[in-house]
């Protein structure tokens, strides 16, 4: 259930100093840094036994900078950062802005009247619609397609004919309060949206779709991505060493003049991403953990967002938020492959050093208070039972930060580990070896946490006892020296083999330059590493294992409790598929999708997931 990379991925041990056995010198030689007036920092390192270039460019914004009614905003804007700039992606970027531009007050309209309803009605009035919408025919389904002005027109119809359902005209304010109409509001609330979803329609003329995607594939880009966690964004590219050039002009571009076209359709597909990852039961179970767990710190909140607030956000809002935190003073650029340091200078300042600097990230003040009493949360799924149990513990680089992240990879770090030989292999508890791990994130406090499945007919009682049992035996016997240094071992061989890509190389010394503000904390902390002791786990362990300081989630299963149900759809993976295919199919799912009540939209699921599969299987 890691969302990121996991604390024990962080232990780079520079001490190991080369990389391969191909890789002379160390690989502090092999690293040029720079800084641009802007503020915006590079870090290259040239590794020339392939003609080709792992770039990269991350940002120091991540989820934790959000506030309560933009949350998710940053994974949004990730998602309208693949869709072009001035120049890119548009026939006419002059003609787009009034389409913009009504968009926008249209949208605007729209939230202000979805504020006057107030969310209890709208719950009902959905409801409605749902029902509503479930009895379309097949006839009117096929013309909709994924024309969603078209889909809210007959909707509208069919709610001036029809009226209100009888069963809403006996609560009190549904309909009308004082002299408001909420029944005709929702109406012209769904007449904008119409409006909006049509203005959307006629601009999609002037729009070349993934024009940015198809430039990086069409210039030989074997990877191109993006990533949002808690602590930041990373957005990345996989190229031939000769189109370095490229990703300096497009990546600047995006950072100088993004515009983000199709939002509002773009928004919902996020939503739908949202509402697969909540029909998932173990993102389900990882929610309600965290949100437990915190209650002060935004680890608390997903890195998707809440479902309320992610309906409200805006283009201006993304723009706003865009404009005051993506500035290249909060970015970095990590470059690894058949490179040079002065050609990747040169670039930088030739595409980069316009940008002007922008303002600071504001200083993450907020922390989360000391925990009173054990937390606990059972969440009730179609699924089988999971659980996960999660301790408050410091951030690096705090001193006993290290003994934490021995412990865990002793506990849980592969088939020597304690969970492993114990919980897993010789009592048989659980379907696979309970795992310890760090999160969230890395920048703010994160939680110590292991995640374990029962294997029936044992019980989540029983395996809770069981880990129980292990921290306690932390606390009061030491762990051996052979065990630390196995921990060493493997984390070494682990980076060898890491650092051995231009991918691992880069990822592993850019991520430390934009989580941790400098790379050289790669060799503090593995020399921190290697200081540790048994009587440092022993004590880290009774000082943050404690009952006070526990929160633990359980899922339990509601049906199919003999296990032999059916498969579990894997939303996660079906809409991760989807935005595989073409801009044109995708809009077309998604168009069938939302139209469906939810048991068409379950039957749908299982098709696609069907078709998912058997795509899968040829390739």
């Amino acid at each position: 259930m890691r969302r990121f990379l996991s604390g024990s991925l962080y232990l780079l041990v520079l001490a190991v100093g080369l990389v391969s056995a191909a890789t002379a010198g160390t690989l502090e030689d092999k690293i040029t840094e720079f800084q641009l007036d802007n503020g915006m920092k590079f870090i290259v390192i040239e590794r020339h036994e392939a003609p080709v270039a792992f770039c990269a460019v991350g940002f120091k914004v991540g989820a934790i900078y959000e506030r309560p009614g933009i949350t998710g905003i940053s994974h949004l804007l990730e998602h309208m950062l693949f869709k072009g700039t001035e120049t890119v992606g548009t026939k006419d970027y002059d003609a787009e802005k009034k389409f913009l531009a009504r968009e926008d007050e249209l949208a605007e309209q729209v939230r202000e009247l979805m504020l006057e309803i107030e969310p209890w009605r709208l719950e009902y009035f959905d409801e409605y619609v749902n029902e509503l919408t479930s009895s379309f025919s097949e006839e009117e389904r096929e013309a909709i397609g994924s024309d969603r002005a078209l889909e809210l027109e007959l909707l509208v119809e069919q709610l001036e004919n029809a009226g209100p359902a009888d069963d809403m005209r006996s609560l009190y304010g549904l309909l009308e309060e004082g002299e408001t109409g909420y029944f005709d509001l929702y109406l012209t609330l769904k007449k904008t949206e119409m409006d909006l979803y049509g203005t959307q329609a006629e601009h999609r003329e002037l729009i070349i779709s993934n024009e940015l995607w198809e430039t990086y594939v069409n210039n030989g880009s074997r990877m191109l991505n993006a990533g949002t966690s808690n602590d930041g964004t990373f957005y990345f590219a996989y190229l031939p060493a000769n189109r370095l050039e490229l990703f300096m002009l497009m990546e600047s571009d995006r950072m100088a003049n993004p515009v983000f076209r199709e939002f509002y359709t773009e928004r919902d597909v996020v939503m739908e991403e949202m509402r697969m990852s909540l029909n998932d039961p173990g993102d389900v179970l990882y929610y309600s953990f965290l949100s437990t767990a915190y209650t002060a710190s935004m680890y608390g909140v997903p890195v998707l967002g809440w479902e309320s607030d992610v309906t409200m956000i805006t283009r201006t809002d993304l723009q706003e938020y865009f404009d005051r935190n993506y500035a290249p003073n909060n970015a970095v650029g990590f470059f690894a492959g058949d490179i040079t340091a002065d050609e990747v200078k040169k670039l930088a300042k030739k595409y980069f050093g316009a940008i002007p600097r922008g303002e600071d990230l504001p200083a993450l003040t907020t922390r989360e208070p000391k925990q009173q009493g054990e937390r606990r949360v059972v969440v009730k799924k179609d699924a089988k039972p999971a659980m996960m149990i999660g301790y408050h513990v410091p951030a690096n680089p705090h001193p006993d930060s290290y003994p934490l992240s021995a412990l865990q990879s002793i506990l849980s770090g592969g088939r020597t580990s304690r969970f492993y030989k114990g919980i897993y292999e010789e009592q048989g508890l659980t379907r696979e070896a309970p795992e310890a791990w760090m999160g969230p994130g890395e920048r703010l406090d994160p939680l110590f946490t292991i995640s374990a499945d029962p294997k029936d007919p044992h019980t989540l009682p029983e395996v809770e006892a069981a880990i129980l049992s292990e921290l306690e035996r932390a606390k009061t016997e030491p762990v051996s020296m052979r065990e630390l240094e196995r921990v060493w071992n493997q984390d070494e061989a682990s980076l060898v083999r890491a650092l051995g890509s231009n991918i691992g190389l880069a990822f592993r010394v850019g991520i430390y330059e934009a989580m941790r503000g400098d790379r050289r904390a790669l060799l503090t902390d593995m020399e921190r590493m290697k200081r540790v002791r048994p009587e440092d786990i022993m004590r880290v362990a009774e000082k943050y294992l404690t009952e006070e300081n526990r929160t633990v989630a359980w899922l339990i299963e509601t049906e199919s409790a003999d296990g032999d149900g059916e498969e579990e759809v894997d939303f996660r993976a079906i809409m991760m598929w989807v935005q595989t295919l073409p801009e044109e199919e995708q809009r077309e799912l998604m168009g069938k999708f939302m139209t469906l009540d939810d048991a068409g939209k379950k039957i749908f699921a299982w098709e696609l997931s069907s078709r998912m599969k058997a795509e899968q299987e040829k390739s």
